[in-house]
């Protein structure tokens, strides 16, 4: 997909955000292949398996997101390209997953895919707070909390010796 917002409909962003968590889980799944300690592979399996009830999630949350966005800016586009530069970074929006898992040498490089990803992501679902109702607001926060508990398990698992 192409990440090109003219502008912000509920569609775009649920579309957006169920790309950026389907990436996530054939990230996880492929670079399971990387991995040899069981306790790595334990949690790459629960991340994948993570991404996809995201999947769900904000399939279910694209109701909250049925009216368009209208941000306040200074200038006449400013909040599209703010948003379009934060979505046009993302890990996966500049690789592709199979050429980054192709990459990885080492195990500690996967989490540092993994890491990047999970802190891109928590980056654009704040922005999507932004975009709708209350309902969908405690649903992305759910939503962020679990891309932070994603982030501790992996900080667990790069202490490991």
């Amino acid at each position: 997909m192409a990440w090109s917002i003219l502008k912000f409909t509920g569609d775009e962003i649920v579309k957006l955000a169920v790309e950026i968590e389907k990436n996530g889980r054939l990230f996880y799944e492929k670079a399971l292949a990387k991995v040899d300690d069981p306790d790595a592979k334990r949690t790459f399996i629960y991340l994948a398996e993570e991404e996809a009830r995201h999947v769900k999630d904000f399939e279910k949350l694209g109701e909250s997101l049925a009216r368009d966005v209208v941000p306040n800016e200074s200038y006449v586009g400013e909040y599209r390209d703010y948003i379009k530069s934060i979505i046009d970074s993302h890990v996966f929006n500049l690789h592709k997953v199979k050429d980054l898992v192709d990459g990885i040498q080492t195990f500690r490089e996967a989490l540092a895919i993994a890491f990047r990803f999970e802190k891109d992501s928590i980056m654009i679902f704040q922005e999507f707070k932004n975009m709708v109702d209350d309902t969908g607001k405690d649903i992305i926060e759910k939503l962020i909390q679990q891309e932070k508990e994603h982030i501790s398990k992996l900080t667990q698992i790069y202490r490991q010796p």
